[in-house]
């Protein structure tokens, strides 16, 4: 209890505030009901598949364009045009990557995080860890995905993203929902 009272008071609050907010208000339904769910509806989801996503700005610590060599102080700020399997924008990202830790078996761990503004007006923040040496070989990474602004202001859901060229094009999904 000692540790409780050294800390500010308002840490002693935010913490089990926090933790009863994530559980209660953001973890999804484990089944609708089918009365009340908004999850069912189209109008409520945000559904967009196999974009082709593509570098407008790459700028890292890091010299190796392929993401081959990667190192504890790695970070890169990055910019991509988001295009739909009919070959029009639907938006850009603006995106930040940084290394976390190394594991024992000798992988990287990154966060990368990102702003996705769309076409649309939806403006979507993403954020998750990563295992970089598994995204590098060409497997898809699923990060967070919360709708900032726009239409889908509030909904949840997540971002994919798989490399075709790393750091150069990405084949991407990204879906949000409203509960």
């Amino acid at each position: 209890m000692p540790a409780l009272l050294s800390r500010p008071p308002f840490a002693r609050v935010y913490t089990p505030l926090r933790s009863w907010a994530l559980a209660n208000l953001a973890v999804p339904p484990l089944a609708p009901p089918k009365e009340t769910s908004t999850v069912g509806k189209p109008t409520n989801s945000l559904l967009l598949f196999d974009l082709a996503e593509k570098v407008l700005a790459y700028e890292s610590n890091n010299d190796d364009p392929n993401g081959e060599n990667p190192t504890l102080n790695d970070a890169a700020q990055v910019a991509y045009e988001l295009v739909g399997p009919d070959g029009r924008v639907v938006g850009h990202t603006e995106g930040y990557g940084q290394m976390l830790h190394q594991r024992p078996d000798g992988a990287f761990v990154a966060y990368f995080s990102e702003k996705i503004t769309l076409a649309d007006g939806n403006v979507i923040r993403t954020g998750g860890l990563v295992d970089d040496s598994r995204l590098t070989n060409g497997e898809q990474a699923t990060i967070q995905a919360v709708g900032i602004a726009g239409p889908f202001r509030g909904a949840v859901g997540f971002r994919q993203f798989r490399p075709i060229v790393p750091h150069k094009e990405y084949l991407s999904n990204i879906v949000l929902y409203r509960r």
